[in-house]
C-alpha cells in the first residue's frame, strides 16, 4: 500500500480515538481537533521512519504532549493577562497614580530606614519572595533567625507607618 493510502487508513483509525484522549484534558471542542490535527501532521512528518506497529502509541505520546503544551500556554497567557490588567487598572485614574507613587516612597523610606542586615533580609523574603530556610541557607544563619530579622523589620514598619 503506498504512503498515503496507509496514512488515511491510520487516519481513519485512529482520529476519534484520539479527539476523545483529547478531550480528557482540554474542554474546547475546537482546540482537540487542531491538538489531534498537528499530531496527524507530525506523523505525516515521520510516517517514513515510524514503525507501523507503534503509531498508535506515536499518537497518544504526541496528543498528551501538545494537550499539554496547551494547557501551560493558556496558563501563562492568563497569568499575564491578569498581571496586565492589574498594572494598567492603577493607570485608569490619576488619583490612583498619584496614591502609587506616594506609597512608593513611603516603602522607599521605610526600607532605608531598616539597618542593613534586616533591610537584606527583608527583602530577600519580601520582594524575592524566598522561603525563611532558602535565606538562612544563603546567609548561613538558622530559619529562626531569619524569623527574627523579620519580626524586627515588620515591628519598624509599622512604627513608621503610625508616623505617616
Amino acid at each position: 500500500m503506498e504512503k498515503t493510502g496507509e496514512f488515511d487508513e491510520v487516519f481513519r483509525l485512529f482520529y476519534g480515538e484520539m479527539y476523545t484522549f483529547s478531550r480528557h484534558f482540554l474542554t474546547c471542542e475546537a482546540d482537540c481537533e487542531d491538538i489531534v490535527s498537528a499530531a496527524f501532521e507530525d506523523v505525516w512528518r515521520h510516517f517514513d521512519t515510524i514503525d507501523r506497529e507503534a503509531v498508535r502509541a506515536f499518537l497518544y505520546k504526541n496528543v498528551r504532549n501538545k494537550c499539554i503544551d496547551h494547557l501551560r500556554r493558556n496558563t501563562t497567557h492568563r497569568r499575564h493577562a491578569s498581571l496586565y490588567a492589574q498594572l494598567t487598572e492603577d493607570y485608569d485614574h490619576a488619583d490612583r497614580l498619584s496614591e502609587l507613587h506616594e506609597r512608593e516612597q513611603i516603602v522607599s523610606r521605610v526600607l532605608a530606614s531598616l539597618p542593613d542586615y534586616t533591610r537584606q533580609i527583608f527583602i530577600a523574603c519580601y520582594v524575592d519572595r524566598k522561603t525563611y530556610h532558602e535565606v538562612a541557607g544563603e546567609l548561613g544563619i538558622s530559619p529562626h533567625t531569619v524569623k527574627k530579622y523579620i519580626s524586627r523589620a515588620l515591628q519598624i514598619i509599622a512604627e513608621q507607618r503610625k508616623k505617616n
